[in-house]
């Protein structure tokens, strides 16, 4: 029971996080020099926190280790984001006339 909790609270403390980021941006204790947009900056953590969420389950129902389901979980969320956020890049480029 007790490796159970400590492997959920893994999958999720990137997520648990999410809300101290909002709190800290929008009390301006964070500021990254965009005033309000800052809060934009949380949208790819977000979609990272809930991929490395979804990623991090599947590799505890398929029974990997909790340091190899570490490894997956954030590098398969980092891998996924990079290539949707390449995708909308060249996507965008195309809409905006660039060649």
């Amino acid at each position: 029971m007790r490796r159970w909790f400590f492997r959920a609270g893994i999958c999720l403390f990137p997520l648990a996080v999410t809300p101290i980021w909002i709190f800290l941006i929008a009390r301006g204790s964070l500021n990254f020099g965009g005033g309000e947009k800052d809060l934009f900056l949380v949208i790819p953590w977000l979609v990272w926190s809930a991929l490395f969420l979804a990623i991090g389950v599947v590799a505890w129902v398929r029974g990997l280790s909790w340091t190899r389901g570490l490894a997956w979980s954030a590098g398969g969320a980092a891998a996924i984001l990079v290539v949707v956020g390449t995708g909308l890049l060249l996507f965008a480029s195309g809409l905006l006339g660039v060649r």
